[in-house]
């Protein structure tokens, strides 16, 4: 009798596992199902964000709002505007913004053209822009055209700018 409960115990132990392994795969399927959803919802939420600092750039840039526009940078920012000296570091970025609005009034617009979150702590964001700058010592207008590329880093649960290069797209003079 010992013989046969070993043998009822091991076959119901086979058809439990054959049982569970057509099972365990579909629940397999639904929890990558669901983690893909998941992993694409904070994906979008992380874009969401990350176009949020740049609509906070925007806003900043054009109040001319040096105090604004630091607080999206981090601290070991590197910030490099064509035909002007790199600026590294937290201070050289206030210093360089602190300096551009002293001499123009900038009135631009951005429009995304891709947001790419490459980790959980850092993205680019690529864009455009287009609008006018004004000369504070003469008032002239001039067209504003560019092209720009931001790299944000996530420190804790807020991204910043850590690297912002442009170009203008406009024809030389």
């Amino acid at each position: 009798m010992t013989s046969r409960r070993t043998v009822l115990r091991k076959s119901a132990a086979v058809t439990l596992g054959a049982a569970l392994g057509t099972f365990v795969p579909a629940a397999s399927a639904e929890a990558q199902t669901s983690d893909a959803h998941r992993q694409n919802r904070l994906k979008t939420q992380q874009c969401a964000e990350i176009v949020e600092v740049l609509k906070d750039y925007e806003r900043s840039l054009n109040a001319s709002d040096v105090a604004g526009v630091v607080r999206l940078y981090t601290d070991d920012a590197v910030f490099l505007p064509p035909q002007a000296p790199t600026a590294v570091g937290i201070d050289a970025v206030r210093a360089t913004y602190a300096g551009l609005f002293q001499t123009l009034r900038l009135d631009l617009t951005f429009e995304v053209a891709e947001v790419n979150v490459v980790s959980p702590d850092w993205a680019f964001l690529r864009s455009s822009s287009t609008g006018t700058a004004i000369v504070l010592a003469n008032g002239t207008q001039l067209p504003s055209s560019n092209h720009e590329l931001f790299v944000l880093h996530r420190n804790h649960t807020q991204w910043k700018l850590a690297r912002y290069s442009f170009s203008s797209v406009l024809p030389a003079a």
